[in-house]
């Protein structure tokens, strides 16, 4: 029977050769797309589950919108509940990292609890985990740093020079670990070294003003929601000042990269909107198959028509068209990975990623991918199977068989209808996404970043900073400089409390944002002075004055800063006080208003902020450059670096890169979109095509008569044409508001976003109805052109 049905298939295959590769070739690209998609959405499902105690562990949260808090919080904790097993934290920072060979500053460096590898499934490749991280100045590598500060030797014991406060001594090095997690430390430095390295309290403290991540390991049977309800009478028991700002949560560890916008953006509706491709482009490949296979089912009828007068009874006819389409998946499939293998580098090196198929090998997804697998065949095997089987002998051997009524074309316009709906659509998406992140990158967000240089002045003293930015003043290429906490596009600034009498009647917290700055912020950046003055560098009561972006006018309900005082708490250190420290209120005037700019991106709103003047340590310059010779200027900004810091390597950013960087994930992901938006649009054109091959072929007598009655090759094209373009018409109506609505939901993610313009539709639907006229045109043309008595005389 096997070998029957192989004979059959293989003369089936034959006879019809271009239907049968369009078949299996599309089918292929179906499953490649779906394998691919697959991979990228189960690299976003696993974030950070490799580790063994993963959904036991939560990240505590000290403020909205932040993954930080204070340090103290960690020890404190873990003495007070039971149901926490233990507590790590990591504290983040960028060091200069320094040995005989090499030095630059280090974004990676986290000073770590030897709780850690107790929480985290973090191994150590070379080095104990029992004391790693509790030997003084201890340092561990990740393998990647090890290799890169001491090729071909043995890491271990070696020494690494900490900014200018200490030297570290190697004592172990990370095992290779999976990409995707939001932890990727590169250092981990003991903890009881981080007061002393970083030059204040981490340790200690409640503020939560540093990157420290707080993480918990619950006990086993132990409920986040339980141990978060007692959270609020803890923080009373504190009886700390400024906990009124405070918004205590806890964050399971799985949930921080998809459910939260703590670390990524968007990632949950990206996973769903992925799953949702992966299903329609699969849905795209079975489409063509049945399409195909129920169009070739008259020109079978005879075939079944002698089988079942031979005494074929319909459950054999069913084995064996189903055997065939079991075949033909299985063919595909072979395919399918040869293509994936293929385009599985392409797509990492566009999504950022290190994908492979090979996560798809567990054995609960190897299951699910054979019952999908069978789920395809069943699918795709048996409406043809039932349309071919319910063929009647006696009619088909007359050449009576016809399908029954309308059924079998309606069903076949559907499907293509369908295909185009969805590769419109995605179509339709990837414009969107395009246009969103051309806008962002060009609309005003109200500062100048164009030939605007950055530099990081931390671990220098005070004094050297300000020389170094006078200095670089006075170079004939630079036109400003300026020193600030943090700069435009970084989000970077402290957050403040108000002094209670400033807070605004109805206010939920009196928190604000605050920024340090020095006189020369806004002409750096060319931002708005729309009322009063800027800051006087000369004036010494300025130190105790500020500026008030216009967001912070309207949260105040000002109409004009005349006359206007604000204030923040400074909180000192003071063991006697409850929390270890007291509040003391800085008030002053506000002598100007400036206008709003995105401090952060344009996924947030302008946020309420005071500007104060620059207190000193502040460590982020700007540079703002003259147009012209811009590699001689920056030659002569690292001559005066050197000069000045000859110890530090001179690394500079320019502030358009950084900006462009805020969204670079949104730009990899609407590539990867776009890349299977064609991949759909390219199996939508293979099914037509086999389906316009199809149909063309079984017209070939009609066309001879109407080429003999004097048709011309122009009507005859349009005959072929039309009924196929009204279907990627009626697709194009149909996808249209559809895809509006769900691109809308996305763009509602962005506090700025453009407005869906009519071309995005146009463009997309003119883009469909090429590829579908190209497509079908060609047989259309080729059969007008072909000799009427060769038509005629077709079989």
């Amino acid at each position: 029977m096997i070998w029957f049905t192989l004979r059959s298939v293989w003369r089936s295959w034959r006879t019809q050769l271009s239907i049968t590769m369009i078949n299996l070739i599309g089918l292929a690209l179906g499953l490649a797309g779906c394998l691919l998609v697959t991979a990228y959405v189960l690299d976003e499902i696993d974030y950070d589950r490799f580790h063994t105690n993963a959904n036991r562990i939560v990240l505590l949260q000290q403020f909205d919108n932040a993954p930080s808090s204070g340090g103290q919080f960690a020890t404190d904790l873990k003495s007070r509940f039971a149901t926490i097993e233990q507590a790590v934290r990591l504290t983040r920072a960028n060091l200069l990292m320094t040995t005989p060979a090499l030095a630059r500053y280090e974004p990676q460096v986290f000073f770590a609890d030897s709780s850690l590898f107790g929480v985290f499934s973090y191994r150590l490749a070379v080095g104990n985990p029992n004391t790693a991280l509790r030997e003084q100045y201890g340092v561990v590598l990740s393998d990647a740093m090890a290799r890169h500060y001491f090729p071909n030797q043995n890491p271990l014991g070696q020494l690494i020079k900490c900014g200018p406060k200490a030297t570290l001594h190697v004592t172990g090095v990370l095992a290779p670990t999976p990409a995707n997690t939001h932890l990727r430390p590169d250092f981990l430095v003991n903890y009881a070294n981080a007061n002393e390295l970083l030059g204040f309290d981490v340790t200690t403290n409640y503020w939560g003003g540093s990157d420290t991540y707080t993480y918990l390991l619950l006990a086993p049977n132990a409920q986040p929601a339980d141990l978060a309800s007692q959270l609020p009478a803890y923080v009373k028991s504190l009886g700390d000042p400024n906990a009124a700002i405070w918004k205590m949560a806890l964050v399971p560890l799985r949930d921080l990269y998809l459910r939260t916008n703590l670390f990524a953006q968007n990632r949950l509706t990206y996973v769903y909107t992925f799953a949702l491709v992966a299903l329609l482009i699969l849905g795209l490949a079975v489409f063509n198959y049945i399409n195909l296979a129920t169009a070739r089912a008259m020109a079978r009828a005879k075939e079944v028509g002698i089988r079942k007068a031979l005494g074929s009874s319909v459950p054999q006819l069913w084995r064996q068209f189903l055997g065939e389409a079991a075949l033909a998946v299985g063919v595909s499939l072979w395919l399918a990975l040869l293509f994936t293998a293929l385009l599985t580098p392409l797509l990492n090196e566009i999504a950022g990623k290190d994908l492979s198929v090979l996560a798809l090998v567990t054995p609960v997804r190897l299951l699910a991918f054979a019952l999908g697998i069978g789920a395809l065949v069943l699918l795709a095997g048996s409406y043809p199977a039932f349309v071919l089987a319910r063929y009647q002998p006696v009619v088909v051997l007359r050449g009576q068989a016809t399908e029954q009524g309308t059924r079998g074309a309606a069903l076949r316009q559907s499907l293509v209808v369908g295909q185009f709906a969805v590769s419109v659509g995605m179509i339709v998406a990837t414009l969107v996404v395009y246009a969103q992140l051309h806008y962002v990158q060009q609309t005003n967000v109200g500062y100048q970043r164009a030939q605007v240089l950055t530099l990081d002045l931390r671990d220098a003293p005070n004094e050297a900073k300000e020389q170094f930015k006078r200095q670089v003043e006075t170079l004939a290429g630079v036109r400003s400089a300026t020193r600030a906490f943090g700069l435009p596009g970084s989000g970077a600034a402290i957050g403040g409390k108000l002094v209670s009498e400033f807070v605004p009647k109805g206010a939920q917290t009196g928190s604000i944002r605050r920024l340090t700055v020095d006189a020369d912020f806004l002409k750096t950046f060319g931002i708005r002075l729309l009322e009063g003055r800027n800051f006087d560098r000369n004036r010494a009561a300025d130190k105790t004055t500020f500026l008030v972006n216009r967001a912070a006018m309207r949260y105040f309900g000002w109409t004009t800063i005349a006359g206007k005082r604000t204030g923040y708490y400074n909180f000192v250190y003071d063991p006697n006080s409850a929390g270890g420290y007291k509040e003391l209120p800085q008030v002053g005037e506000v002598v100007g208003l400036v206008d709003d700019y995105n401090h952060a991106d344009l996924k947030r709103t302008v946020e309420p902020m005071i500007y104060s003047l620059a207190e000193g340590w502040e460590s982020q310059m700007a540079v703002g450059l003259q147009a012209g010779n811009l590699p001689q200027t920056i030659q002569q900004i690292e001559r005066t670096w050197k000069s000045q810091f000859p110890d530090r390597p001179f690394t500079y950013t320019f502030l358009d890169d950084s900006f462009n960087k805020t969204y670079q994930s949104d730009l990899r992901t609407g590539q990867v979109f776009g890349g299977f938006a064609l991949l759909a649009l390219l199996i939508s054109g293979l099914g037509l095509f086999g389906l316009a091959t199809f149909s063309t072929a079984r017209r070939t007598k009609e066309i001879g008569v109407r080429k003999v009655l004097g048709a011309s090759v122009g009507s005859i094209v349009a005959l072929l044409s039309k009924d196929f373009l009204k279907l990627v018409l009626i697709a194009i109506l149909i996808a249209s508001p559809l895809a509006w609505w769900a691109m809308n939901q996305w763009l509602g993610t962005f506090a700025y976003k453009i407005q869906i313009e009519w071309w995005v539709f146009a463009l997309s639907g003119t883009l469909a109805i090429a590829i579908a006229l190209a497509t079908v045109s060609f047989q259309s043309i080729k059969a007008a052109l072909m000799n009427p008595v060769n038509s005629l005389r077709a079989e």
